[in-house]
């Protein structure tokens, strides 16, 4: 209970007032009375002077109040800064609920965060933002947003995931020009599957492309189907059998994630929480 007591005591140094200080913490006088003669005790020191002109600082006192009163003005913005918002609704994608957001959980808990939206394309959160029916959401390749707020949140690579039959699984990194050697295994729209075609273009490459569900797309990799992608924080956090990760070379397949929000200040308490 020492942070209480002092607590108790920046309030009395500030008010220069027991009876005052009482009445803002909502305890009554001798009871405060008792927890800062229990805190001199602890220290070792007294902590006031009492006179007809009030309560004073000793020398040692003042020296504790000068050391300690930044300290609980910065606990008490980051309290209200947490407290502000009864009501947070987050759009997400299954792949970010599952692999980003849980290693932010015990600190967004703080943030009053509840997904209430999720959507299989990112972007299709957009239209929900601009008309604040969620709170917040994080776009992949979306760097802003008319009439919201945006940040750069992270950014990362994908890797390929090669079925351990190829011979490309045992490589320690790969190109694209070699994953265009197999079967692509893509989900039918979205950024990852633009930006793979883009690429194939640009080559001047045909390759035969079979699309489904983003999550469906690992178990076909591991019977042999083809070659797909996935990103690094995904690879990273699964084991499928029959499926080795690689990474791709250059870094040229790759996504930009972006916390939108509908107010500022929701935009940096996100972003302070999620970094």
């Amino acid at each position: 209970m020492l942070l209480h007591k002092l607590k108790y005591f920046i309030e009395i140094a500030d008010k220069r007032s027991f009876t005052k200080a009482a009445e803002a913490c909502f305890v009554s006088q001798p009871a405060l009375s008792k927890q800062m003669k229990f805190l001199e005790e602890e220290l070792g020191f007294a902590l006031f002077n009492r006179s007809i002109r009030g309560v004073e600082l000793t020398r040692k006192g003042r020296s504790l109040y000068e050391d300690l009163s930044p300290l609980f003005s910065k606990i008490d913005q980051t309290v209200h800064h947490y407290k502000q918002f009864d009501h947070i609704r987050f759009g997400s994608t299954p792949l970010l609920s599952s692999y980003f957001l849980p290693s932010y959980y015990e600190k967004l808990q703080y943030t009053n965060l509840h997904v209430t939206v999720v959507q299989n394309d990112s972007r299709d959160l957009v239209p929900l933002l601009k008309a604040h029916d969620i709170d917040a959401a994080i776009v992949q390749d979306t760097p802003s947003i008319e009439g919201i707020y945006s940040t750069l949140l992270f950014q990362e690579p994908f890797v390929a995931a090669i079925p351990v039959s190829y011979a490309l699984s045992s490589r320690k990194e790969v190109t694209m020009e070699e994953c265009f050697a197999y079967k692509q295994i893509l989900p039918p729209e979205g950024s990852l599957s633009e930006q793979v075609t883009n690429i194939m273009q640009e080559k001047g490459i045909g390759v035969d492309v079979l699309e489904t569900h983003y999550l469906g797309m690992v178990g076909l990799v591991s019977i042999g189907i083809g070659i797909a992608y996935l990103p690094k924080m995904m690879a990273d956090a699964i084991e499928h059998k029959g499926v080795t990760f690689v990474p791709i070379k250059s870094g040229v397949l790759e996504r930009k994630m972006y916390l939108h929000a509908v107010s500022p200040s929701i935009l940096k308490l996100l972003s302070d929480t999620m970094r």
